[in-house]
């Protein structure tokens, strides 16, 4: 099975640290933020391929990534065109010739904790599922910063999805967590060009009965988007989780 990084996010935001470093190279933790993501993308054993979408400063991250080694699991670079979340999705899916698998799809700017051998579990249980998205749930004021699903009955269907809901617009707290496997068929008639999946394809799968979603309980979940989130996430970090196998004592 494979799995993408979607990584080739320029960072505005995290301007001046982005002007040096690619966003998924900062250390959170004393470890690069695509560590993290990789390290739950390994939970599945089933992957034997890891593509990484980048775009801005490839030449770094590749550098980087070229020294990662896992047994049994290739690590691969994929250029594209920073075309949003679906674009870069569409155009990995089109180089590497993957029309009719399910792929693991994960965002390389986020620090959390995923049981991806779970969610590709579950996933295969739902009959049609176009998608299925690991979701968590976060406080009522944060939703509107994520995609929020709206569940029906205990089986996962998710029956609306709604990106960066307005205050009010939905009760539901159960957020998108930028982990989920996808159908690639499913982006078949979708035109190569620059989009969101989570705005322009998760509603529609919703409608449709084809998305479904995996609750999931995480010791935290930090995305790295501003200057204020990236310091949080070093914070929360030193809190929760261990420290990199090089600063343990010995």
């Amino acid at each position: 099975m494979k799995a993408i990084i979607l990584a080739a996010g320029e960072g505005k935001r995290l301007r001046p640290l982005t002007y040096g470093i690619p966003k998924p190279l900062l250390p959170v933790g004393g470890r690069p933020v695509i560590d993290y993501v990789i390290d739950n993308i390994l939970k599945c054993q089933e992957i034997d391929t890891i593509y990484v979408a980048v775009s801005h400063m490839k030449n770094s991250l590749e550098a980087y990534l070229a020294h990662h080694e896992h047994p049994g699991v290739r690590i691969e670079t994929v250029a594209t065109l920073a075309w949003e979340t679906g674009g870069d999705l569409k155009s990995v899916l089109a180089q590497k010739a993957i029309a009719d698998e399910a792929v693991l799809v994960c965002y390389g700017d986020n620090v959390t904790t995923i049981d991806t051998a779970r969610l590709v579990a579950d996933h295969r249980k739902n009959v049609g599922a176009n998608a299925t998205v690991t979701l968590f749930e976060v406080p009522g004021e944060d939703a509107p910063r994520f995609g929020i699903a709206e569940m029906k009955g205990n089986r996962g269907r998710i029956v609306r999805f709604i990106e960066k809901p307005k205050a009010g617009e939905t009760e539901s707290r159960f957020a998108n967590a930028g982990y989920f496997v996808l159908e690639a068929a499913a982006l078949a008639g979708v035109a190569m060009e620059r989009f969101k999946i989570e705005s322009e394809c998760f509603p529609k799968w919703a409608g449709g009965g084809k998305l479904f979603g995996q609750i999931q309980s995480v010791k935290m979940w930090i995305d790295i988007g501003t200057l204020g989130s990236y310091r949080a996430a070093n914070r929360l970090v030193e809190e929760i989780l261990p420290p990199p196998p090089q600063a343990k004592k010995q």
